[in-house]
């Protein structure tokens, strides 16, 4: 592991003393500090394909020299810690430590407003270069420490919850094992439907999917969105007009014809701080609440170090390190104190539902207990 300070110091030092930034004259710089659009983005040198415009009513940041998304996380959501939730919102941002003066960075708005929201903040998959690690002097409360809530593979491989069905164009057909295999895993060359005609080139990466079941929610019965797997992902070695060749990198699960493909999103592992769970003492917050709908595994109760989806998202101010209690009420119509089960934190948030692991746990916790924001 490189030094932390070392790596934040190279990643300010990309963009300060890059030959382009000196090249742009000062009076081209775009003005400093937080707008809202709609506006449109001016025409800059960038090896990032930016968008040419900004939505209405969207909250961005032009970047100027000597910028990172370290210190614009700090600057703009109060905790350097959130800046892979930037890095999330701007995915025409291929690496994170190349931005360029003049790239427009939208905003979270959760994150602007949701107090505390992530305390303890994620970090960058790349753990093991320092990215999203404190600067040297960076201080946090007394004993405090960060963790990270899951390994990147699991995050990778976890199931997610969408409104509306995705692209299921691109699919695997099939294995140059031809009938003999029918289920595939690592190391396994599989054939795309897809080729030169879709534009897919060697080296490509896509990650598999396959969609489940609609999630409807255990108390209402509203139907949330359809459950989505994902089986694993795998990168493309070769290429002709109407097929390609994957090399599967990493199995999930066991993959199959019909698989879709999507390309391959690098996730961020989340660092939670370190404190002590919640109990039948703990006050409550009075923040979001709302109540653990699906499960991972199609498990029927979870515990610590199980995933569950829940019906929290961006709308409800929620973003990825947030802490949650779980409970239960046994007599809500009297009502009885709450029953503190455990404790979540949410890995993946999307609109209108997020993914979750279970850090704590003194009982089983099941479909329909209710969570609240710490």
């Amino acid at each position: 592991m490189r030094p932390m300070g070392n790596t934040l110091r190279g990643l300010v030092a990309l963009v300060a003393l890059a030959p382009w930034s000196a090249a742009q004259p000062a009076k081209e710089q775009p003005a400093a500090g937080l707008l809202t659009g709609p506006a449109p983005v001016a025409k800059h040198w960038s090896k990032n394909q930016y968008p040419d415009s900004i939505p209405e009513g969207a909250p961005y940041y032009i970047v100027v020299k000597g910028d990172t998304l370290w210190d614009i996380s700090g600057r703009f959501l109060k905790s350097a810690y959130l800046w892979p939730q930037i890095w999330n919102e701007n995915k025409y941002i291929k690496d994170a430590h190349w931005i360029y003066p003049g790239d427009p960075i939208l905003l979270p708005k959760v994150a602007l407003v949701a107090a505390g929201a992530g305390e303890g903040g994620p970090t960058g998959t790349g753990e093991e270069e320092g990215e999203g690690m404190p600067a040297e002097g960076t201080s946090l409360e007394a004993g405090s420490v960060l963790f990270p809530i899951t390994e990147a593979v699991t995050l990778q491989c976890a199931p997610y919850v969408v409104q509306q069905s995705e692209d299921d164009s691109l699919q695997i057909i099939g294995s140059e094992e031809g009938s003999d295999k029918s289920a595939f895993t690592e190391r396994d060359i599989l054939y795309l439907n897809k080729g030169t005609n879709a534009g897919i080139k060697a080296g490509d990466v896509f990650s598999f999917h396959q969609e489940r079941y609609d999630v409807r929610h255990p108390i209402n019965g509203k139907n949330l969105g359809k459950k989505v797997e994902t089986t694993g992902w795998g990168r493309v070695i070769l290429v002709q007009e109407n097929t390609a060749s994957v090399l599967i990198e990493q199995a999930c699960a066991d993959l199959h014809a019909g698989d879709y493909a999507r390309s391959f999103e690098k996730v961020n592992v989340p660092l939670v701080l370190r404190r002590p769970p919640a109990d039948r003492l703990t006050p409550a917050s009075g923040k979001a609440h709302g109540y653990v709908v699906d499960q991972a595994n199609d498990a029927m109760i979870a515990a610590a170090g199980h995933l569950v989806t829940i019906d929290l998202g961006t709308e409800a101010g929620l973003t990825p390190g947030n802490v949650l209690v779980v409970y239960r009420t046994a007599y809500p119509s009297v009502p009885s104190p709450r029953n503190v089960l455990g404790e979540l934190a949410v890995l993946a948030s999307r609109e209108r539902t997020s993914l979750a692991k279970v850090i704590y746990s003194r009982d089983a916790i099941m479909n329909g207990d209710e969570v609240e924001l710490k």
